[in-house]
C-alpha cells in the first residue's frame, strides 16, 4: 500500500513539473509582433506630407515667386526645408531631406529622430536647371490617430 502512495505522489510532482516547465517557456517565448500602421494613418501621413510639399510651393514673395523655389536656386537647404516642415499640422511632425541632381540625400532643417513608425513621401522640382529632390519624412505626435 505504500508502494501505491508513493507512485501517486510522483506522477503529481511529474505533472506540476511539466506544467511548471511548460508555463515557464511560454514566458519566456514570446513572440514580438508589432502592430502595422493602420491604413487610416498611412493615407493621413501621406496627405500631410503631400499638402506641405503643395503649400509651401505656393508661398510666393512680392514679386511673385516661389519662396521654396528661391531657397533651392540660392541652394539654402535648411530654409526650404523649415519652409515645407512648417506646413505639416499640428499633429504631424517630420524630417526634410534634400538633393540636387544625382548627390545624396542630406537632411536639412531641424532634425528629430523618430519614436514611431514613418511614412516618406519624395517628390522631384526642377529649379534653375537642377533638379531636386524633395523628401519629408512624416510621423505623427500628441494627438495624432
Amino acid at each position: 500500500m505504500f508502494r501505491e502512495d508513493s507512485a501517486q505522489v510522483h506522477m503529481i510532482e511529474m505533472i506540476t513539473l511539466f506544467w511548471l516547465f511548460f508555463l515557464a517557456a511560454a514566458f519566456v517565448i514570446q513572440l514580438q509582433v508589432p502592430d502595422t500602421n493602420a491604413i487610416a494613418s498611412d493615407a493621413s501621413l501621406r496627405l500631410a506630407a503631400e499638402d506641405a510639399h503643395l503649400l509651401s510651393s505656393a508661398i510666393v514673395d512680392d514679386d511673385g515667386v516661389s519662396i521654396l523655389e528661391s531657397h533651392l536656386e540660392a541652394d539654402r537647404r535648411d530654409e526650404a526645408c523649415t519652409l515645407i516642415l512648417e506646413q505639416l499640422p499640428e499633429t504631424v511632425t517630420g524630417n526634410c531631406w534634400l538633393a540636387a541632381d544625382s548627390g545624396t540625400m542630406t537632411r536639412a532643417g531641424a532634425a528629430e529622430i523618430p519614436p514611431t513608425q514613418t511614412l516618406s513621401v519624395m517628390h522631384l522640382k526642377h529649379v534653375d536647371g537642377h533638379l531636386w529632390t524633395i523628401g519629408v519624412q512624416v510621423w505623427h505626435i500628441g494627438g495624432g490617430a
